[in-house]
């Protein structure tokens, strides 16, 4: 079983507006409504490669409702924590006029009680003896510890079950301790947490091997349209370039990245191949609108474009 844990989740909703501009009455050409926050973009792109497992997250209110709801209707496999504030819902406005150009909207939130925390690492702690895999997406809420990632990390480590990590920020740089199996991260959460500006594939390499040296055992970089680089367990180096192709919306596609990764290390893949199959993900979400959705045929088609960086 693979799980996925979303501590922060949130109910996402991209609007087609062309022509859009502050100050003025529009009205929606397309509205998609998804279950939203990182690891649910991840799980839903791993799900249309072929991997589904359970996904964790605390929600709660009408809209928490809601995300279970549309988890379920797409066939993801959800195990809610229930709290008492209300689900965040965040916004993305795309104009087909303007290149499709994006203007987010991220509502922040809602704090969590101390129980409400403790209650979803119970269920977590539940979880992990039938998990082979483990992903940790996207950012923490507030009210929660501020060792809430290692809390997470350390759980893992102590079921001897690996995690694939997608975070950043301050409590990332205590929970590598714990040695995660993966750590994907772009270049400017690479450049963050280093202190140093990571912008092209050999400064991410650099980045990536510092990181292992910092506690991840291995280490992937994503270089948006250029591709990604990577450090894998054994020290090895490598790189992919990005396809070219006519994108309508780059949000999630870090997420599917994760997702082909996975799915190709549950394969039996070596990272490096592994991370090629995330590539190609990542293209393939780009191609239509809605975090971590994408065609398995886009992806086959995509892959052989996907060609060695370095």
């Amino acid at each position: 079983m693979f799980i996925t844990v979303v501590p922060n989740p949130a109910l996402d909703k991209t609007v087609v507006l062309p022509g859009f501009a502050p100050g003025k009455i529009h009205r929606a050409n397309e509205l998609i409504t998804l279950a939203g926050g990182k690891g649910f973009n991840f799980a839903r792109a791993l799900r249309t490669l072929g991997e589904n497992g359970l996904i964790l997250g605390p929600a709660g209110g009408f809209a928490g409702q809601q995300l279970l709801a549309l988890a379920t209707r797409e066939g993801l496999q959800v195990e809610l924590q229930e709290v008492t504030a209300e689900l965040r819902t965040c916004l993305t406005i795309v104009d087909p006029k303007d290149n499709y150009r994006l203007t987010e909207i991220y509502e922040r939130g809602a704090p969590l009680t101390v129980e409400e925390w403790a209650s979803l690492v119970h269920k977590v702690n539940s979880a992990l003896p039938q998990a082979h895999f483990m992903a940790v997406c996207g950012s923490f809420p507030p009210g929660v510890p501020e060792d809430s990632l290692a809390m997470l990390l350390r759980a893992a480590q102590n079921n001897s079950v690996p995690v694939l990590l997608d975070a950043h920020g301050p409590q990332l740089t205590e929970a590598l301790i714990y040695a995660p199996e993966l750590l994907k991260i772009n270049q400017f959460e690479a450049g963050e947490l280093l202190g140093s500006k990571v912008s092209d594939p050999s400064q991410a390499l650099e980045a990536a091997g510092e990181l292992r040296q910092r506690g991840a055992r291995a280490v992937v970089i994503s270089l948006g349209k250029t591709g990604v680089v990577g450090c894998a367990r054994d020290g090895q180096r490598f790189g992919w370039s990005a396809p070219t192709v006519p994108a309508l919306c780059a949000t999630g596609s870090g997420d599917s990245l994760l997702a082909g990764i996975a799915a190709g290390l549950l394969r039996g893949q070596e990272l490096q191949e592994a991370a090629r199959l995330g590539v190609a993900a990542g293209a393939a979400n780009t191609l239509i609108l809605g975090a971590g959705r994408l065609h398995l045929a886009d992806v086959e088609r995509l892959l052989p474009f996907v060609q060695a960086l370095l």
